[in-house]
């Protein structure tokens, strides 16, 4: 009987599923909504649930589960998206899904993002591995010989809370200041665009605005907007400094820039690179740095790895 394998990828606001065979193909994929009531103390039955409803338990291999917040030896420490503080999510999980023999694995949403990139996506091939995804805020994956880095307290692949920026000290939800979420990501982007308005007078399309997106940032530096333009360039090389800092800690073969940001595609990439060797360039000369390809899929994607 053919096996497959299932890869969970826990949101705060919807719950993606997809079952793939043992090389990785994508057979189905659907979503549940996060129930999110109580603590999320129904998420997992949820899950167990849905999959039971999918799929005969014969036909399954094993099971990975994403989830958002650290995680250590199993071990969600503190996933407040959802509602759940130190939980052992395999052993409840068999508590709704009484089969065993099947393995778990969980591990935090951003590392399996990355590990997805690397099963099937931008970095297949590749064994060491960094991700940084830039979506609302910043979340990082990082991989050492194919394997998922999480660290003692789960925190390894946190790059969206390194503090990298000493001249606006933006505050961050973390409750530090200067974390390079606050000025690489779409939020960040948005910080720097208004403190530019406030401190310039240069005219730029954004003051005629009463409220704008990273995206639309994008859209005038991409038309010219000079104003915009030196947004995008500030933000660029914050998240080069962040990646030299990693460099010179990991100094991976890849760097995967993902999340919703990534769609600026090559007029991002050209700006991060141009300012990532200003900070290498003695030391590193061919750093291979790409755009994620699995989208919002990456992270069943890597979750599926990890049990493979």
């Amino acid at each position: 009987m053919k096996k497959y394998l299932i890869g969970v990828d826990v949101g705060g606001t919807s719950i993606k599923i997809g079952q793939f065979d043992l090389e990785g193909i994508l057979q189905q994929k659907w979503d549940i909504p996060t129930n999110k009531l109580h603590n999320g103390e129904n998420i997992l039955k949820d899950i167990a649930t849905s999959i039971l409803h999918k799929i005969d338990v014969q036909m399954i291999s094993g099971i990975g589960i994403g989830v958002p917040g650290p995680v250590s030896n199993g071990y969600v420490l503190n996933g407040v998206n959802i509602g759940w503080g130190r939980k052992n999510v395999s052993e409840e999980f068999y508590h709704h899904f009484p089969y065993p023999h099947i393995q778990i694995r969980v591990s935090n949403d951003a590392n399996l993002a990355c590990a997805g990139e690397v099963f099937q996506g931008s970095g297949k091939g590749y064994k060491d591995v960094v991700m940084f995804t830039l979506g609302t805020g910043v979340g990082g994956g990082i991989l050492v010989d194919g394997q998922i880095v999480e660290g003692i307290n789960g925190v390894a692949g946190e790059l969206g809370h390194m503090q990298i920026d000493h001249v606006h000290q933006i505050q961050c939800n973390c409750g530090k200041k200067g974390c390079t979420e606050t000025v690489t990501s779409a939020t960040g982007i948005v910080n720097l665009a208004k403190i530019k308005l406030s401190q310039s007078n240069k005219q730029s399309m954004l003051r005629s605005l009463d409220s704008f997106s990273a995206k639309r940032v994008f859209d005038y530096a991409k038309q010219g907007d000079e104003l915009a333009i030196e947004v995008i360039e500030e933000a660029s090389d914050y998240l080069a400094y962040a990646m030299s800092l990693v460099t010179l800690t990991l100094n991976p073969e890849l760097f995967i820039i993902g999340g919703g940001v990534s769609n600026a595609g090559d007029f991002l990439l050209d700006k991060i690179i141009k300012h990532y060797y200003h900070y290498v360039s003695s030391l590193i000369t061919n750093q291979k740095i790409v755009i994620a390809s699995l989208g919002n899929d990456a992270g069943i994607y890597g979750a599926a790895y990890m049990v493979k």
